[in-house]
């Protein structure tokens, strides 16, 4: 695959029948970061995915009605959460992951909210969330935590800022 035709994207709701696919996602785009940082124990990961499932079933991120990824939107009052964030690595470095986060950013920016996330420190993804004005606001146990202001707050000639 050469080309995304982003048209060809879309966020369904998940059900049980997607459970499995949203631990492979996980496990393919993921898995080896765990691994290099607390070694793979199949138990504790699918312990952690039933609980993640659980309290908060994600979207799946489709292509041309094919599963590849998924995403969990969590919205408050103050702030917009991105979690489950995962596209299978064939899908990767292709421009999905930011075709999505431009439209939570969009919402974020409509209604003035922060966008908060985390991920795997030796994670490569960062690169995606520099690229989009987030900041590291901490890293504790392996996780760094990001955010990005509204746009609102945002200069154009400087990058955002945040005491730590």
């Amino acid at each position: 695959m050469r080309t995304i035709d982003f048209s060809l994207i879309e966020l369904i709701p998940s059900d049980k029948s997607y459970r499995e696919f949203s631990y492979q996602v996980k496990k393919e785009a993921e898995g080896d970061y765990i691994t290099e940082i607390w070694g793979w124990d199949e138990k504790i990961q699918r312990d952690f995915h039933t609980d993640d499932w659980n309290k908060r079933r994600p979207k799946i991120i489709t292509y041309d009605g094919k599963p590849i990824g998924t995403i969990c939107i969590m919205e408050y009052d103050e702030y917009i959460d991105v979690k489950q964030f995962f596209i299978m690595p064939e899908y990767q470095n292709k421009g999905i992951g930011s075709y999505l986060l431009k439209g939570v950013l969009d919402t974020a920016d409509r209604t003035s909210r922060i966008t908060k996330l985390a991920f795997l420190q030796i994670n490569p993804v960062a690169s995606l969330y520099k690229r989009n004005n987030f900041v590291t606001v901490d890293v504790k146990n392996h996780f760094c935590f990001m955010e990005r202001k509204p746009r609102r707050y945002v200069s154009e000639e400087q990058e955002p800022s945040y005491e730590v």
